[in-house]
């Protein structure tokens, strides 16, 4: 049996929940049922979270926990998970999954450092931990036996309407045949680096006046409350720009999917730079756009995107290069379907799945 622990799971909106949904979706195709613990259940993330913890795991087996400081209130109970399900499951494994090493608020005055000890705790007392992007392992303590790196999925599949024409779509949404649309796909989180793509936006705006932004997505999480401060922050520019803003919210899968097709070049300019733990970023490269992103880029995804200085100058330059240039368009095109060839939702389940045998049926 498998227990995931998931601070935010569908319908609620995040990358973290659609993720887990995926993942479960691949593991059950493989023979491994699992039971998730959510938001529904707990409520808040708080310390009554663990006696729900407590309740509900399962006596052997594994207790996975996919973890995101944002997704947990920015609470730090999380952490402490582990060694909690080491006292009272003993027989019982606990895979961490970290989406991200930020650390959680904790309470009032917390230093850094504090709060840095307990993502290590998390990480120490899990029998396995997971990551996309090998940085992270390092940051958690890594490489060791334990330490495993997983790469995620695209959660949008390519698969837009029947009948879905792209030009037709495109003039749905008032791009004209000769319209550069620079999509970005994700929340309104503060470490998507919006305040620069809206810098660079206005740049492009400048070179380019019919450039138009294809703003998916691009509301708050269901548990992050800087979401919501980004959102308040960003509002009054967007307002600004309304009239080269294709802002969507929420949308559909075959919508969203259609929406990326209808794109010429994604943009993000993360503040951490690229990272194969992006799942926005993935999905980009499932629909074949040209992706435009930041410095510093793990070694498992520069090779497929063009990474440049995060500054509004060399963003929009990369951009404008990629747009009049026709073969280099093409060929970024290419390396992103590459890239998302390399995963795929059952191989990615089947890494999990060996990770979860060597933890069952070997105790050393």
């Amino acid at each position: 049996m498998i227990l995931f622990v998931s601070g935010e799971y569908p319908p609620d909106v995040g990358g973290v929940g659609d993720y887990t949904a995926h993942l479960r979706t691949g593991l059950a195709n493989l023979g491994w049922p699992s039971r998730v613990l959510t938001r529904k259940q707990v409520g808040r993330w708080d310390a009554r979270s663990l006696l729900w913890l407590v309740r509900t795991a399962p006596r052997g087996g594994i207790v996975h926990i996919q973890f995101q400081a944002g997704a947990y209130d920015l609470l730090g109970d999380v952490c402490l998970m582990p060694a909690l399900v080491r006292v009272f499951r003993a027989r019982t494994r606990v895979v961490t999954t970290f989406h991200d090493t930020r650390e959680p608020y904790l309470f009032p005055r917390a230093g850094r450092r504090l709060r840095q000890q307990a993502v290590r705790l998390l990480a120490r007392t899990s029998h396995a931990v997971i990551a996309a992007d090998q940085r992270d392992l390092v940051e958690i303590g890594g490489p060791s036996p334990r330490h495993h790196r997983v790469p995620i999925g695209s959660n949008i599949a390519c698969a837009p309407p029947p009948g879905f024409d792209r030009q037709a779509y495109r003039s749905r949404l008032g791009l004209g045949p000769n319209t550069l649309a620079v999509a970005y796909f994700g929340l309104l989180n503060a470490s998507k680096g919006l305040d620069l793509l809206l810098d660079a936006f206005e740049l492009l705006l400048d070179r380019r006046p019919d450039t138009r932004l294809l703003l998916l997505g691009g509301g708050v999480g269901a548990s992050d409350p800087t979401d919501r401060a980004t959102a308040d922050r960003l509002r009054s520019r967007l307002e600004r720009l309304r009239a080269h803003v294709i802002a969507t919210g929420w949308l559909a899968a075959p919508d969203l999917s259609a929406h990326l097709l209808s794109g010429d070049i994604a943009a993000f300019p993360y503040v951490d730079g690229a990272s194969p733990r992006r799942g926005s970023l993935l999905a980009c490269a499932e629909h074949g756009l040209p992706i435009v992103s930041t410095l510093p880029a793990a070694p498992e995804v520069e090779p497929f995107i063009e990474a440049v200085a995060p500054d509004p100058t060399a963003l929009t330059a990369a951009v404008l290069r990629i747009d009049a240039d026709p073969g280099l368009a093409a060929r970024r095109r290419e390396t992103s379907r590459a890239f998302a060839a390399q995963v795929t939702w059952p191989s990615i389940a089947a890494a999990h799945v060996r990770i979860y045998q060597r933890l069952l049926y070997s105790r050393t």
